[in-house]
């Protein structure tokens, strides 16, 4: 079972004002790009908030680092790179962002959001095909 169908299990039993509570949640987790490596060529354009995120290979597994400056966007931030993380690089190629609507949590969003969800997305995806 991939991480996107776990995570839109765990997020089916929620109901909307519920699932941002537990975007929040997941927030508090420890992020994993450090304070020091969050830099300009690391943003995500197109977003409300700011986000950084890395791409890493280590035995043809991807590993993504992220860190944000907003709650909720930080919580989306977590979930979308744990989908992508501990993947074979072939695999984490194939992901695309009509694969994360299963999550369900783009519906919780307002448009300009839903953009940067977009964004964040394609942003890990072209990082991950230039490894």
């Amino acid at each position: 079972m991939s991480k996107i169908t776990e995570y839109a299990e765990e997020f089916s039993f929620l109901d909307d004002e519920d699932r941002l509570m537990h975007l929040i949640d997941l927030a508090k987790r420890p992020t994993t790009l450090p304070t020091e490596l969050r830099s300009d060529n690391k943003l995500v354009n197109g977003c409300m908030s700011q986000i950084w995120i890395d791409v890493g290979l280590q035995d043809q597994v991807v590993s993504v680092y992220y860190d944000s400056d907003a709650m909720i966007t930080k919580g989306i931030t977590s979930v979308v790179a744990d989908c992508f993380s501990d993947l074979d690089l072939g695999d984490a190629k194939l992901l695309t962002k009509q694969d994360f609507e299963e999550l369900g949590i783009k519906e919780l969003l307002s448009a300009q959001r839903r953009n940067g969800l977009g964004s964040l997305i394609d942003t890990i995806s072209k990082r991950i095909h230039k490894l």
